[in-house]
């Protein structure tokens, strides 16, 4: 595996400065809240060889052919790449078998991004985002820390594996907080109109009492990964309103 990692976006610079300081942020909450302080320092290790992220302009002489592009891909990556305008660099990357701290980062992290082009080093070809967090599933991630009793209460009951989403829906109430608190909670539902169907179900399904997982999953109406995909969508979305 490349010691270093590289996520290409869309999003302006500054904005993606901003974004990646509150996720960090967002990360210590994470991990506090999910771990007592004693069971911290077992794991203060991990933590500490989580890699550094640095947010830095695309390099003026970097160009899609410095990449492997996947066959099948690559008219689609290239156009992605050339509307660019940043990156992070994860840099010595600690081993995903190992550090279910490294996983889980990368992964929450990727949640802030509609999308990412991302380049894992030596001769991998690019992958975007959805493949990108394919492969991770396949390593243990924080929750697998987590004493099996604890961890019942964030379980969605489907007959498919899905991670646990507790932490990504609180994030979503977090943000429904931060509209109630700026009085901008009143615009949601007109923005919401442009949007898809998935989208307004999850809304509408969270948008009133808060729920564990499986009760949202239960009263949106739609099937797993529908959910679990919307429920990212309107993270992204409620964060884009300020």
């Amino acid at each position: 595996m490349s010691k270093a990692h590289y996520f290409y976006l869309l999003m302006p610079l500054p904005e993606l400065q901003r974004i990646v300081e509150a996720y960090q942020l967002d990360f210590e909450e994470l991990i506090n809240d999910t771990f007592s302080e004693s069971e911290l320092v077992n794991f203060e290790k991990l933590l500490d060889s989580i890699s550094a992220i640095f947010v830095q302009p695309i390099m003026s002489e970097l160009t899609f052919d410095d990449f492997f592009a996947k066959e099948n891909e690559a008219i689609k990556q290239k156009s992605y790449f050339d509307e660019c305008k940043s990156s992070v660099c994860i840099e010595n990357i600690s081993d995903f078998h190992n550090n279910p701290f490294q996983v889980t980062y990368l992964v929450e992290l990727l949640r802030n991004f509609d999308d990412a082009l991302i380049d894992t080093g030596g001769v991998n070809t690019l992958v975007f985002k959805k493949e990108y967090l394919e492969n991770l599933k396949k390593f243990k991630n924080i929750f697998s820390l987590i004493p099996k009793e604890q961890n019942q209460s964030i379980e969605v009951k489907t007959s498919k594996p899905v991670d646990p989403i507790d932490f990504l829906i609180l994030d979503v109430y977090k943000e429904l907080d931060r509209l109630i608190k700026i009085e901008k909670n009143d615009s949601v539902e007109e923005l919401l109109k442009e949007q898809s169907e998935k989208l307004k179900k999850t809304f509408f399904a969270i948008k009133d009492e808060k729920l564990d997982a499986s009760s949202l999953f239960k009263k949106s109406g739609l099937n797993a990964k529908d959910f679990d995909d919307n429920l990212e969508r309107l993270k992204f979305f409620l964060k884009k309103i300020v």
